[in-house]
């Protein structure tokens, strides 16, 4: 099988971005509801903060089911996220193995598909030195509000890109959420056929993918499985 292109998602897959993630999260929400105490939401700490993520299928979803934000809020909130990113320096790693995992894949085009911000992403890569590696990069900016993961859109627009408007295509989404499974579930479904190849990069294997409705199509517990996948796709 020929793969046509390998697209990531950002936070949790290429970037270790927890820490500075929480911070912004936890600037937004006090601007945005008044009086209100971080202390007693699962902004109070980075377990917390996590557990939180992983319950929710969207960044939608987390801040309409842990803070009670009606959808206008949440469109706010949206639009704070570059803003916070922007003054936040807590200091942003790439997980162990991406590097090298990126470099090895330098003869795809590949992309990346996240809903932080495409600017943000676009410096911090070319700080990492990755940033010529990645063909196109689809941020929250890009894709309207009411579209974001799980829906296709930004995913399929990725596709489109980085593949040349191909319409017979092959590709990997690698992600660490159920969110991106079902993206590249939505996008097949969407396109009418199986064009896009879901892979759970599981940095800490606390996800349990077992439980959810969606299973991914391959597992890496380490970068260095993608290449792995890779190959067995192709010579499959």
């Amino acid at each position: 099988m020929k793969i046509n292109g390998i697209i990531w998602d950002y936070d949790g897959t290429l970037a270790d971005t927890r820490i500075k993630n929480l911070n912004v999260t936890k600037a937004i929400i006090s601007e945005l509801i008044t009086g209100i105490k971080i202390e007693d939401t699962v902004l109070n700490s980075l377990g917390n903060y996590e557990q939180a993520n992983l319950r929710s299928s969207s960044w939608r979803e987390l801040y309409r089911n842990e803070f009670n934000m009606k959808e206008n809020e949440i469109d706010k909130a949206g639009k704070l996220w570059t803003k916070y990113q922007s003054a936040d320096n807590t200091e942003v790693v790439l997980f162990e193995g991406i590097e090298q995992t990126v470099t090895q894949l330098c003869g795809y085009p590949q992309g990346i598909v996240s809903q932080n911000s495409s600017k943000i992403i676009r410096k911090n890569l070319n700080e990492f030195n990755l940033g010529k590696y990645f063909n196109h990069i689809i941020g929250y900016e890009e894709v309207d509000l009411s579209n974001q993961k799980p829906h296709p859109d930004g995913l399929l627009s990725c596709i489109s890109e980085i593949t040349n408007k191909r319409k017979d295509v092959s590709v990997l989404y690698i992600g660490d959420h159920i969110t991106d499974i079902e993206c590249a579930y939505n996008a097949n479904k969407k396109v009418g056929k199986k064009s896009v190849f879901s892979v759970l990069l599981n940095h800490f294997n606390d996800n349990n993918w077992k439980g959810w409705n969606l299973e991914p199509d391959f597992i890496a517990n380490k970068p260095v499985d993608i290449n792995k996948i890779v190959s067995l796709l192709i010579n499959d």
